[in-house]
């Protein structure tokens, strides 16, 4: 016994393609959504501050670097303690 196809089955193929097309359609305009929010610039006076902050910073963490590596680097628990105590003030008051 043969089955006869129903008349719907190029309707169901036709709603697949549009389905994977939107799909498509949809990752690409994401893409191109993220790319633009992805943006960001930097103004020259910022640049010029960071390039001026290098050598002091670095000097600061190759000093701390070194402290660590001699065993001669010191925690001092009240400055941590003192952050901590603002911080949670800070968000209390939020």
């Amino acid at each position: 016994m043969k089955m006869k196809i129903n008349k719907y089955t190029s309707v169901v193929s036709s709603v697949n393609q549009a389905k994977q097309v939107k799909k498509e359609t949809t990752k690409e305009t994401a893409k191109t959504q993220s790319k633009e929010a992805v943006q960001v610039s930097i103004s020259a006076e910022a640049k010029a501050l960071l390039e001026a902050n290098k050598p002091a910073f670095s000097e600061r963490v190759n000093g701390i670097k070194q402290a660590i590596q001699n065993g001669e680097y010191e925690v001092d628990a009240s400055k941590i303690t003192e952050g901590l105590v603002k911080t949670l003030q800070e968000q209390k008051e939020q």
